[in-house]
């Protein structure tokens, strides 16, 4: 097999850091245009800077040791970066999204520097060499990967719009006012539970880094001896408790054991479990609520900075009684989509492990691919 040749980054991109502009968040003004930093959006304001499709590499970060996240992601359409990440296209003879699937690819660790805030300057990141392919190649390996993302981006686009669908349908039917005589959240579902889990024992972990914001569906999980922290088992939903993790939003729903498994995770959840009718859907549809988050986020106790809720105030909470017809219909429309939301996610799984399988060895010529992009 032929050997392939490796050229630094530097030599096959335009590198636009100079138009950058950072800007405090006091001074942004909310907009349609997305606010790029290290790691992704971090915001939307109303102008921008860029247009078109563009590399973004991390500049600084935790990130850039650890890679939890990607740290070179693509943005298209306009956007605004701030100066936390270099900005990059490919020149006339390499595509843009062929680079960013190669430097992804690469050890970048001998390029960062610093320790308590790692940093990838930009004549470190000039000097990463990745494999330098003819544009055809380059152009038919994207093609290749870009499908896979595509799907995945598909399929979290589709468990977006069944989520929102879900909580619309959620807030139409039931009425989650405060009323004086009403009967208390805690006497609906099933708040922290006891599961058994022997300490020691290989078990099924989600940690809070792993608790999404804005979705039910959890993406990384692993497998850990169980120490201390909540126990839970399939379709139990799991609510933050701790700030800043609380008023972030992180909650989800246990979608990813089997049947008889009891998993485990961090103490500062709180564990709620259906009971009767009220179901997996309606308990996250519940706390996903704003009443139901303000007045966790108001119950807060403790010191600044480890501010905690809670779980015997649900008891505090009260609510009109959900009739059951009602409690019924509900399930017959959401519980299918929650169904159906677990299969794209581990339909996204797949393709993600697939994609990063391949990547490899399409960089390394072991699988070669055709101009239009299809393995060989």
């Amino acid at each position: 097999m032929t050997q392939i040749a490796h050229r630094p980054i530097g030599e096959l991109t335009l590198n636009l850091d100079r138009k950058r502009i950072p800007v405090k968040a006091a001074d942004r003004r909310h907009g349609p245009y997305p606010y790029y930093g290290a790691s992704g959006v971090v915001d939307h304001v109303d102008d921008y800077l860029f247009e078109g499709l563009h590399l973004l590499v991390a500049e600084d970060g935790e990130n850039l040791r650890s890679r939890k996240t990607p740290i070179a992601f693509l943005a298209d359409g306009r956007f605004w970066v701030n100066n936390h990440a270099h900005v990059l296209q490919g020149n006339g003879d390499n595509d843009t999204r062929y680079l960013s699937y190669a430097l992804e690819a690469m050890d970048i660790s001998g390029y960062v520097t610093g320790s308590a805030q790692p940093k990838l300057s930009q004549a470190a990141l000039a000097a990463i060499e990745v494999p330098a392919l003819p544009l055809n190649v380059q152009r038919a390996i994207a093609a290749t990967l870009g499908s896979l993302d595509d799907k995945i981006e598909s399929n979290q686009r589709a468990i977006g719009v069944m989520e929102d669908l879900a909580r619309s349908t959620f807030e139409q039917i039931f009425d989650l006012d405060q009323v004086d005589g009403g009967v208390a959240l805690s006497d609906l579902v099933n708040v922290n539970p006891q599961r058994v889990l022997r300490s020691g024992t290989p078990a099924t972990y989600v940690g809070m880094s792993s608790l999404p914001e804005f979705s039910a569906e959890v993406f990384k999980w692993e497998t850990r001896e169980a120490g201390s922290g909540q126990r839970f088992v399939l379709g139990d939903v799991l609510m933050a408790r701790i700030t800043p993790c609380l008023e972030n939003g992180k909650t989800a729903v246990v979608d990813m054991l089997k049947p008889d498994e009891v998993g485990w995770g961090s103490t500062e959840y709180v564990v709620l479990s259906p009971a009767g009718l009220f179901s997996t859907a309606w308990i996250y549809c519940l706390v996903r609520d704003e009443r139901i988050r303000d007045f966790a986020i108001r119950s807060m106790t403790g010191t600044s900075g480890r501010q905690r809720f809670q779980a015997d105030r649900f008891s505090q909470y009260r609510i009109v009684s959900p009739a059951a017809a009602d409690l019924v219909r509900f399930n017959t429309v959401v519980e299918p989509m929650f169904t159906r939301m677990t299969q794209l996610r581990d339909e996204s799984l797949k393709l993600t492990a697939l994609r990063d399988a391949l990547l490899p060895e399409l960089l390394s010529g072991r699988i070669r691919v055709r101009a239009e992009g299809v393995a060989a």
